[in-house]
């Protein structure tokens, strides 16, 4: 008997919901599986880190092998009577055995006592210190008293083991990213919370201040220090190392130790790396990346500007006496008084002037003549306003035949607006003569945000269709394109002119090269960047993120400066003329002032 119509329908209403339920499941494990992708590329990536600073460490350490053994050889031995020279030059023999091993009869390599088999390949890698003959050796002749004085007993002669032209071996083990080298222990360091650093789970990082005087002078400033550090932070016993009484390879776990101990040192997990056709090597600060003139140190608020809507745009006036805030349907003006910055307390009062706008949308940008009595107000509408300060009126509305504007953008000489609109162009208006110049066509996809060079020649803009575009704004051409995997949230252009900042929308900011085929990725953000802007001087920027956070980077290769974490999405942000002045807009209807430390 043929299945009635409606047994039939409700047949396939059941395979329908079992092939939705089997997609869905497809779908949860894909998604699962490209977690897991992105994460093995981060470990990937942190491992490709340890292993080029251990190479740097290894080349280091030999360097400092070979300038002790000379230093040995030429200072310390004539001062030894002939018994302990005759000892000082067989330690140097077993030393230079045990760094290269020779075979013995069965083919395998010579192993000092207490090594196992199979460590030989390993013992031209070990750093100073880690080798037993050589701590054997400085511990004869730095601690054969017991009290420290050496063979000849003279604090003269101990001294001279200091020598004066290793101070560049010296590894500053000096945390930036760990919360706990400051305060106590305290979980943020410059109104920053860490959260990149390994130790920040609550170990402490010595410094090399903190070793003692007896330690300073009975061994040299390079790799014995330093792997003395190391150990110290792996919870091994440095006095063990300098005394050839611990065997390393005795210890399955000493190598973890070591590895977590460097990574106490160096900032791990990496958040930066150098990409130079197309591969990515973590980058190698300057000494100085986090230091220095012009370089902030962290973020004190000063006042929090109650919008009462989600502040997606803010500015600061060029004389720091107002901020704009943009929200739904109108932009507010802040008063902002020398007291509110100087004081100790958070300011917090109302608003002085609502400019009504926009017809209850959702304003995305606000840009400030530099006059600071007109602004130019764009959102999610069809016009962009011009409004004028002084007497709080709207003077004109710009048609963009779009359904929505991202961002905006002046000429140095304020007589041109650029426009980021969502149909993917990007229009060209004249202020002064109210009419439309050009139109720039190039983005698929919806033009999210752009900036101008500071000389005014060239305009780059990024886009919902993964892309970055340059363009001649004499020629109104486009000059160069670059393409990402990810969609463009944000941008902003140093004033130097020499590199381009972009926040993606896979958590990723990247660092382009106006000059050279070179780029800076950091990966500190937990979720897309919203917003982004480089200080006036260039030295460094900020970014802002759904992840809550704002995060300052030194120019260009993204050394942390500080992170401030706030209590919802950070929308927008801006920064002060003379770069004293942060304001940030969040999803918590409001912005927030804050004076940047240095």
């Amino acid at each position: 008997m043929k299945p009635s119509y409606l047994e039939s329908l409700e047949r396939i209403k059941e395979e329908h919901s079992e092939m939705n339920k089997n997609l869905n499941q497809q779908r949860a494990e894909l998604e699962k599986v490209n977690t897991e992708k992105e994460n093995m590329h981060r470990s990937y990536m942190t491992y490709a880190e340890v292993a080029g600073t251990m190479r740097n460490d290894i080349k280091r350490a030999e360097e400092a092998n070979k300038r002790l053994q000379e230093f040995i050889l030429q200072t310390l031995s004539p001062l030894l009577s002939p018994e302990h020279q005759a000892s000082c030059l067989a330690a140097m023999e077993s030393f230079k055995s045990a760094s290269s091993p020779r075979e013995n009869g069965n083919g395998a390599a010579a192993l000092p006592p207490g090594f196992p088999p199979g460590a030989a390949g390993m013992l031209g890698m070990l750093p100073f210190g880690m080798n037993p003959a050589m701590s054997q050796l400085f511990n004869q002749f730095t601690s054969q008293n017991g009290d420290g004085t050496g063979a000849g007993g003279s604090e003269a002669k101990k001294a001279k083991l200091e020598d004066p032209d290793d101070n560049e071996l010296e590894i500053d083990v000096t945390n930036d990213d760990n919360p706990s080298t400051t305060n106590g222990g305290a979980g943020h360091k410059n109104g920053r919370d860490s959260t990149n650093s390994v130790a920040s789970s609550g170990a402490s990082t010595p410094s090399i201040a903190s070793n003692s005087a007896k330690a300073r002078q009975q061994q040299p400033q390079g790799g014995l220090q330093s792997l003395e550090q190391m150990s110290f932070l792996a919870g091994l016993n440095p006095n063990m190392l300098r005394q050839g009484g611990y065997n390393l390879f005795s210890d399955p776990h000493a190598h973890a130790k070591i590895a977590a101990a460097m990574s106490q040192m160096s900032g791990r997990p990496a958040y930066s790396f150098k990409i130079v056709d197309g591969v990515p090597t973590p980058t190698l600060f300057p000494a100085d990346a986090q230091k220095g003139p012009g370089i902030p140190t962290g973020l004190k608020k000063k006042m929090e500007l109650n919008h009462g809507e989600v502040v997606c745009a803010a500015t600061i006036a060029r004389d720091n006496t107002r901020v704009y805030t943009g929200g739904k349907g109108c932009v507010k003006i802040w008063d902002v008084c020398e007291s509110d910055i100087t004081g100790n307390t958070v300011a917090n009062r109302p608003s002085i002037a609502t400019l009504d706008c926009l017809k209850e949308n959702y304003i995305r940008s606000c840009k400030l003549f530099q006059d600071g009595k007109t602004l130019l107000i764009g959102g999610e509408a069809s016009t962009v306003a011009l409004w004028d300060l002084t007497t709080q009126m709207k003077t004109l509305d710009l048609e963009t035949d779009s359904q929505a504007c991202y961002a905006l953008a002046l000429s140095p000489d304020e007589k041109l607006l650029f426009a980021c609109l969502a149909d993917g162009n990007i229009l060209i208006y004249d202020i002064h003569n109210r009419e439309k110049v050009h139109t720039l066509p190039g983005h698929q996809d919806g033009a999210s945000c752009l900036d101008l060079s500071k000389d005014g020649t060239k305009l780059w803009s990024g886009g919902l269709d993964n892309s970055v575009r340059c363009w001649d704004l004499g020629q109104r051409k486009e000059l160069a394109k670059h393409d990402f995997s990810s969609q463009v949230f944000s941008l902003g252009c140093c004033p130097n002119d020499e590199w381009v900042a972009v926040g993606m929308e896979n958590n990723n900011v990247e660092v382009l090269s106006t000059t050279m085929k070179e780029k800076y990725q950091l990966t500190q953000h937990e979720s897309c960047v919203l917003s982004l802007k480089f200080a006036h001087s260039g030295k460094f920027f900020i970014s802002t993120g759904k992840d809550n956070a704002l995060n300052a980077w030194r120019t260009p290769y993204g050394a942390s400066l500080f992170q401030l974490k706030e209590n919802t999405s950070v929308l927008s942000c801006d920064i002060s003329f003379d770069d004293s002045l942060i304001v940030t807009g969040s999803g918590e209807k409001k912005a927030t002032l804050y004076a940047i430390d240095y």
